[in-house]
């Protein structure tokens, strides 16, 4: 199961649309940042720099514990990759796909 502690804000959205677009049941669990939720200690320990989204994943593919992945393009990539959708296996695409995602993260939100 994926748990996505979210606020509705341009990176979380992205999230958001990527998991709707894959069809993966997820849960949403709400980080209020206008009252500080992303400082408490029990966040941090997911999102060490105290910003949303963060995914954690209670079933990597490695089969180990839960596995949080911060930032909204670094879920996205793992995302995709995890659900072998939109992240193409071969170095061309691959890097073709990956160069949009760093784009869109620092100049297109949602």
């Amino acid at each position: 199961m994926l748990d996505l502690h979210y606020w509705p804000t341009p990176n979380g959205k992205k999230v958001t649309i990527l998991l709707q677009e894959l069809g993966v049941a997820y849960n949403i669990v709400p980080v209020n940042i206008g009252r500080g939720d992303q400082f408490t200690d029990a966040y941090l320990k997911i999102g060490p720099n105290n910003r949303m989204p963060v995914l954690v994943d209670h079933e990597p593919a490695d089969g180990g514990g839960p596995l949080s992945v911060f930032e909204s393009g670094s879920i996205m990539m793992y995302l995709a990759e995890k659900f072998g959708k939109f992240w193409p296996q071969d170095v061309r695409g691959k890097y073709e796909v990956n160069q949009w995602v760093v784009w869109q993260m620092a100049y297109q939100g949602p």
